[in-house]
């Protein structure tokens, strides 16, 4: 198995960019050593142009992990206007999902039967999520990065920091590794800032 699925520590970067045009991210150890590169494939320049243009952040995504060698090692899909995600194996199958649950910040983590293994809980600016397992121990942790005000309001260059508190089951541990573009594709991939008040 890839050491992207066996770093405690993941460092989720994107390139600084137009906003919305293509989604990309690269993904490292604690250590800064590349384990992955994500990106959008196929996205047609008109589109790309329509998201910069108009920020697009309600369109379709489909994002494709791979590794140095450019394997793929999972795909990440976000359909237009939902707030879910389905994450598969590169031969197509589905491995479970990441979906909002109805409560502010929160987000069921589904395996491919739609069963629960765990969730994920946001604070109230949707920056540090806890990740729960289907018991309800705190088993990781997803947190997004502040990079500066300019780098967060002008463009969608987005940082995030997975750490794993200790090894987790599949699917848990899979859905977790891709939970940091999860949750950018349906919380800030086009910039509609989430509410920042606090929960009700």
């Amino acid at each position: 198995m890839s050491d992207l699925f066996n770093s405690p520590v993941l460092k989720v970067e994107q390139p600084r960019r137009i906003p919305s045009a293509k989604s990309q991210y690269t993904i490292s150890d604690g250590h800064g050593a590349l384990l992955a590169k994500a990106s959008e494939r196929s996205v047609p320049l008109h589109r790309q142009a329509t998201r910069a243009l108009f920020g697009d952040g309600d369109d379709r995504r489909m994002v494709q992990v791979e590794n140095a060698q450019g394997g793929v090692l999972l795909v990440i899909e976000r359909p237009k206007g939902t707030l879910a995600t389905w994450v598969s194996a590169p031969n197509g199958a589905l491995i479970g999902s990441i979906r909002a649950d109805g409560y502010k910040w929160r987000y069921l983590v589904l395996d491919a039967a739609e069963r629960p293994v765990g969730r994920l809980e946001g604070n109230k600016l949707a920056r540090k999520f806890k990740v729960l397992d289907g018991v309800g121990a705190h088993v990781a942790q997803v947190d997004k990065k502040w990079k500066g005000a300019a780098t967060e309001v002008l463009t969608t260059a987005d940082r995030y920091a997975v750490e794993f508190f200790h090894p987790l089951p599949d699917p848990l541990r899979v859905l977790v590794v891709a939970a940091p573009i999860a949750l950018d594709l349906m919380l800030y991939e086009g910039k509609d800032l989430p509410d920042l008040n606090p929960l009700t």
